[in-house]
């Protein structure tokens, strides 16, 4: 994959993400620019799971105290889990919880 492909592909994640976020569709937004970039909705939604459980075993920093933790969690699970949700995955707590062990 070229830079060239890898910043548009990032751009689009950026969109989705930001018309799931803004409520506009209650689904996964999908286009011919979609299309080109990631083949298949399944594909687009793989890579949107990817960047969100990056994110949130990201800001899981393991000297984080209980508590913090517990916060960071509850935190990020309360904005990232209404976006999964819309694009149809329902077990997305589970599987956040299984990626920040």
């Amino acid at each position: 994959m070229t830079w060239t492909q890898t910043h548009e592909r990032f751009r689009l994640l950026n969109e989705a993400e930001a018309e799931l976020r803004a409520g506009f569709s209650r689904r996964l937004p999908w286009s011919a620019e979609y299309a080109d970039a990631f083949g298949t909705p399944e594909r687009l939604t793989q890579a949107l799971r990817h960047r969100w459980r990056i994110r949130f075993q990201a800001q899981l920093d393991p000297v984080l105290s209980q508590e913090e933790y517990e916060e960071t969690f509850a935190d990020l699970l309360a904005d990232l889990a209404p976006l999964m949700g819309r694009i149809g995955t329902h077990e997305f707590r589970e599987e956040l919880a299984d990626a920040s062990a």
